[in-house]
């Protein structure tokens, strides 16, 4: 029991370690109560945490996740060092005056973190030679040596050059410019272009040919052709050169034809063609001239030594050539430049280095490793000591081979260190029989607050090099002459000092409510959940925005606009004033919504505002608050609360005036004590909201603060004065009268808002608190509302329309019908007609989804075999598929109506009265009748009146086999549906009697543009016949969407 209570407590330290969000550190008592401790666990986990002061402190779980020299512990370190330390105490007191000789024994300590890798940056070379890993923790992330230079140096055009001198030996070709300058009898000068037959042409002289010849001879020949010019000095130079073409082919990234300047070379040309690719030779690039090789250049003494002595000027029709690369040897790890090198000439593990630019000082020579391929069978590891690098020049390298140079194992081997609450922490040279107090001279090297009951040494111990821990006494090791506390050292020692706040909880004060909060993070003042708050704000932000869109929905926009303020603010990282949040809620309240109430009162208090600064002895209010940032305006100066908790989870409440707190009366600015809880409310909390209203017909409705002497006409500007529509002639003023403040009643005064805003002390009086005026809406105002008549009229378009304006009205604006008019195809919409039906319909799916889906679903429940599960499950889907297509058909608002003459229509039943959003279309005759259904091919057909329903059905081919023929109905033009008549009597369901075929009101004449809709039988489906009334229901769908609905 007494492992698991210990592997218990440290699992809740670790919990406060990962996750600091938790607000306070927990104690025994707490620990006890949640995990349903037994006294006995109780009393032994008491007993664990009694050296903390029975908690795990904030302050221990932050230094421990933060300071980087506590990164090598874990928590059952500290607490192994701490109960060691406890025993030989122990062993002490029972010692008597006798002091102990022998050093504390160590422990194995728990096994240390794996080592973090570093940041993924490139490394400088100093900083590889001093970094020393893992043994054979090298990379082999290799590339081919000299590849960057073409990488990096990608496409360029290899420009002419114009600022070097033509050398003698420059072959002259087409293309060429010479400039030749003649002075003396004769002063003229030319610039001439070598044609395409190599010749120029000088006046007086004629043409003359050079090409081919070298810029020297053809200086020669020029003044020799010149020297009939008696009296005449000649200066010939090059203008212009020509360009070149050149071929780069191989083993290049782009191969192929370019066009270079007259003096560029072979690498000018490689880098037109991005250098060699991958398996390109980068020490044999051949330069061929008419079939010839001229040279063989090596990339690598370019590279590596500068040389370009073999980087040829290339000529017209050169081939630049990069075979297949040679043998290839990669190198690794602790040199200068590990790559991949081809090998040439000299094939030894020495040439090899050479060309890596030689090993680092971290490298360790006594194991030099080569991974080779044999013989293309199997891959073989070679281990090389070559202390002495003499071996290397010996080894013989195959094309392949990777050579690995490994680090140094040994670090600081000769070093101690000195880590935590020190003032100069570091490494320190060891010294033989180096004890603590060499490190650690006096308290003065300490910093403020260290523990000095207890300090750790944590040792490697060869030859297996474990981890153990070493505690010790620090305040008796700084008395001097104490060998046991004096530890002596070895090599590789890391000596820790501790804060005394890891083992104990700091003490502390918080101040919230009307501070300004600026609380710095600090060793003076900390703000306690600095980034938690920053979270909080950004979750109330989106609350707001919620809040925000709710009340434009409804078009309360003043509302929403103070919420934006409050938003913003927050955004912004800043403080919100209370009185705003107030005001809003009391704003929220008259506006019966205590949704939103609710809402912006919890915010209110998730943003209150809260700081946490560290206690020290003799801290009074004043200093807490000051820690703080000091109060705002908007702060209670006549009380103040101090919430105080006892040892015992007592609880008691302190009132003091805060203005005399502040001022640094010493009756009122009381002392402090370890968790104290300063609360400054907000002067609005303490005094009633004064306000007045206005609704109506005013631009800007709503609550507005009530000021000294505010009088009506002064709420009517603050509302954005009257509307158009307000009746200024009166308006009504309701107040609220309390009668000897037992209880109240409403008194409603007529006043004229004309007369009030000209002035009039009888109308323009004022205001008291929640005084409410309501201005009045001018008789038979209305909004403007529209119309639309499309189709065969003769003046189609959007009317305005006058209330209780009747249908035959607007026709008769419209212009009347025209001549192609088909009246009974008239499709009259209405809005409202179109929501009450999109709402039966849905009403009527949604019951219909509950019969199938709830009786699917236990069937399936109640299957007793797979089979009948898997069937069930088909017919689940089906039900849902069906269900689904019906949610997504749309009421059109369609009214069956019945034009006719005006003459006719006027007084009629159809003369209905408009509405807003009305639309009136009149289609030209159809002449088509549509058959759907359960017929074999279902098709339009041109309307004769001597055919019936049947006749038409005959023309699809008939009845599909799944025909409901005693159920067929017509879609008429008009927008109705009717049941078709069949025999010499049916049944009238509207008159509920059975009628003769000839007085029956059924069906009895196809008009054009009808649809003759034949359903599917419900009896071929059986989850259907579930569904009472569906064939009525499926009908009324019909008509109500304006299509035929499909089974499958």
């Amino acid at each position: 029991m007494t492992k698991r209570v210990i592997f218990f407590i440290w699992t809740i330290f670790l919990t406060l370690l990962l996750f600091p969000g938790i607000g306070h550190a927990l104690t025994a008592d707490e620990i006890c109560r949640q995990k349903n401790l037994t006294p006995e666990q109780c009393q032994l986990l008491k007993a664990r945490l009694a050296p903390t002061g029975g908690q795990v402190t904030p302050e221990a779980v932050e230094n421990l996740r933060n300071n980087a020299e506590f990164s090598p512990f874990k928590p059952e370190d500290i607490q192994q060092g701490s109960e060691l330390l406890e025993k030989q105490e122990a062993l002490e007191s029972r010692a008597g005056a006798e002091k102990a000789v022998q050093p504390f024994s160590a422990v194995p300590a728990a096994a240390p973190n794996p080592a973090v890798s570093e940041e993924g940056r490139a490394k400088s070379l100093f900083d590889r030679v001093r970094h020393t890993g893992k043994y054979q923790d090298i990379s082999t992330d290799l590339k081919p040596f000299g590849h960057d230079f073409f990488r990096d140096g990608s496409i360029r055009v290899v420009a002419e050059r114009k600022d070097i001198p033509v050398p003698v030996n420059y072959v002259v070709g087409p293309g060429d410019e010479v400039k030749i300058m003649l002075w003396g009898r004769v002063n003229a000068q030319h610039n001439l272009t070598v044609d395409r037959d190599g010749r120029i042409s000088l006046p007086e002289i004629g043409p003359i040919f050079v090409a081919g010849m070298t810029f020297e001879q053809m200086s020669e020949h020029i003044i020799t052709q010149t020297t009939q010019m008696v009296g005449a000095n000649i200066d010939i130079t090059m203008g212009s050169l020509k360009s070149i073409p050149v071929f780069v082919l191989g083993d290049v990234r782009r191969p192929g034809a370019y066009t270079i300047g007259s003096f560029a070379t072979i690498t000018d040309a490689l880098l037109l063609a991005g250098g060699p690719n991958d398996i390109g030779s980068m020490r044999n690039v051949q330069l061929k001239r008419k079939g010839r090789l001229v040279t063989a250049f090596d990339l690598y003494n370019l590279l590596l030594k500068g040389d370009k002595s073999k980087d040829l000027i290339l000529q017209a029709g050169d081939v630049v050539f990069v075979p297949v690369t040679g043998p290839l040897a990669g190198i690794a790890g602790n040199v200068k430049r590990p790559a991949i090198y081809e090998m040439k000439d000299r094939y030894d593990l020495e040439g090899l280095f050479e060309l890596a630019g030689g090993i680092i000082p971290s490298a360790d020579t006594q194991q030099i490793q080569v991974s080779r391929i044999q013989k293309n069978e199997r891959q073989v590891v070679i281990d090389i000591d070559d202390k002495d690098l003499q071996k290397s020049r010996t080894v013989r390298l195959q094309d392949a081979d990777l050579v690995k140079v490994f680090s140094i194992v040994d670090r600081d081997r000769n070093a101690v260190y000195l880590e935590g609450n020190i003032k100069r922490p570091g490494k320190y040279q060891f010294r033989k029989g180096m004890r603590v107090g060499d490190l650690i001279k006096s308290s003065d090297e300490l910093l403020d607050e260290t523990c000095f009951e207890y300090a750790l040494i944590k040792r490697i111990v060869p030859p297996d090099r474990k981890v153990e821990l070493v505690p010790f006494h620090l305040g008796k090791m700084l008395k001097g002459g104490d060998s046991v506390h004096d530890v002596e050292l070895r090599p590789e020692d890391r000596v820790y000092v501790f804060s005394k706040w890891l083992f104990e909880d700091k003490p502390y004060v918080t101040v919230e409510g009307e501070i300004r909060g600026e609380c710095r993070i600090s060793q003076e003042t900390m703000e306690v959940g600095g980034d938690s708050r920053v979270s909080r704000m950004d979750s109330e932000a989106k609350n707001l925005i919620a809040m925000e869109d709710d009340l434009k929905k409804e078009g309360k926009y003043a509302l929403a606009e103070r919420l934006k303020v409050i938003r913003e603010a927050l955004a912004k990282n800043q403080n919100v004033r209370v009185r705003d949040m107030i005001d809003l809620e009391e704003e929220l309240k008259r506006e019966k919504r205590p949704d939103l109430t609710q809402k912006i009162r919890e915010t209110a208090d998730a943003l209150k505002t809260e700081c946490r600064t560290p206690y020290q002895t003799g801290m009074r209010v004043k200093d807490a608050v000051m820690s703080a940032g000091g109060l705002t305006h908007d702060s209670y100066l006549a009380r103040g609360e101090i919430i105080r908790v006892s040892d015992e989870r007592v609880y008691s409440t302190i009132y003091f005036n805060v203005e005399k707190a502040m001022a640094g009366d010493p009756g009122e600015n009381l002392p402090l004590q370890h968790r104290d809880r300063v609360i400054v409310h907000a002067v609005w909390e303490h005094t009633e909201d004064r306000s007045v209203f206005v609704e109506g017909d005013v631009k800007k409705p709503g609550s507005y603060v009530l000021t000294e002497r505010m009088m009506v006409s002064d709420l009517i500007f603050r509302a954005g004065n009257l509307m158009d529509s307000a009746y200024p002639d009166e308006a009504e003023l309701t107040s609220v009268v309390i009668e000897d403040g037992k209880a109240a009643r409403l008194e409603r005064k007529t006043i004229s808002l004309r007369k009030a805003l000209a002035g009039d002390p009888q109308n323009n009086v004022q205001l008291k608190n929640r005084d409410r005026l309501f201005v009045k809406r001018i008789t038979n105002w209305d909004q403007e509302r529209y119309v639309t008549v499309s189709g065969e009229f003769r003046f189609p378009g959007r009317y305005i329309i006058g209330k209780g304006e009747k249908l035959s009205s607007l026709i008769e604006r419209a212009g009347g019908f025209t001549d192609k008019a088909y009246l009974r195809g008239a499709v009259f919409t209405r809005e409202r007609v179109r929501t009450l039906q999109q709402k039966g319909m849905e009403e009527l799916i949604s019951r219909m989804e509950r019969e199938l889906l709830t009786e699917g679903a236990a069937q399936i429940s109640t299957a007793l075999s797979t089979e009948e599960v898997q069937a069930r499950k088909i017919e689940l889907e089906q039900k849902q598929k069906f269900v689904q297509s019906l949610k997504e058909l749309k009421a059109t608002g369609r009214m069956t109506i019945r034009l006719a003459h005006m003459r006719l229509l006027k007084g009629s039943h159809y003369d209905i009265e408009l509405e807003e959003g009305d639309s009136l279309s009149v289609p030209e005759k159809n002449g088509v009748v549509n058959v759907l259904g359960a017929v074999m091919a279902g098709g339009s057909f041109i309307y004769d009146g001597k055919l019936g329903y049947q006749d038409y059905i005959a023309m699809t081919g008939g009845y599909s086999r799944y025909a409901d023929e005693n159920n067929i109905f017509v879609m008429k033009v008009d927008g109705s549906a009717r049941k078709v008549a069949r025999g010499l009597v049916n049944w009238n369901a509207m008159k509920s009697r059975w009628q003769f075929g000839p007085f029956e009101e059924d069906v009895k004449e196809i008009e054009p543009g009808d649809q003759i809709v034949v359903p599917e039988k419900i009896e071929r489906i059986a989850w259907l016949r579930e569904i009472k009334d569906i064939t009525s229901i499926l009908m009324q769908m019909a008509v109500t969407a304006g299509v035929a609905i499909n089974l499958y």
